[in-house]
């Protein structure tokens, strides 16, 4: 799975600013996450399709880059994300960012975004979505 990460200088509107031209351009926007460091704003997000997505941001002036993601299905109880983390930690395999894509009474979908995809592909086969 693609994700898109737009930095810019944050401001009100920011994010109706981009939403209305995804919006535009029919894009579907999947899940959607964001903070603030100072004055910049940081907005991850999923979007079918992914590649119009891109374009629409960079060519509206956005500083948007693309990064690959692993979906997982895990159990949704204590420790499972532990036991994640371990694996992937004892595999030498650094975790950028991770994120609950959909949650249910038994399990969850992550989104993670490594250092090493393949690594953690092959760490985490079982899982994989």
């Amino acid at each position: 799975m693609k994700s898109l990460t737009i930095i810019q200088e944050t401001h009100a509107g920011l994010l109706a600013e981009i939403t209305t031209l995804l919006e535009g351009q029919g894009i579907d926007v999947r899940s959607v996450d964001g903070y603030t460091v100072g004055s910049v704003a940081v907005i991850s997000l999923t979007a079918e399709p992914y590649r119009t997505c891109f374009t629409s941001l960079t060519e509206a002036g956005f500083k948007a880059f693309v990064s690959e993601q692993v979906l997982i299905r895990v159990e949704n109880r204590p420790g499972a994300l532990a036991d994640i983390s371990r694996r992937l930690a004892n595999a030498q395999v650094d975790i950028r960012s991770i994120h609950f894509v959909d949650k249910k009474a038994g399990s969850c979908i992550l989104a993670l975004e490594t250092e090493d995809d393949y690594k953690a592909r092959q760490v985490l086969n079982k899982l994989l979505v």
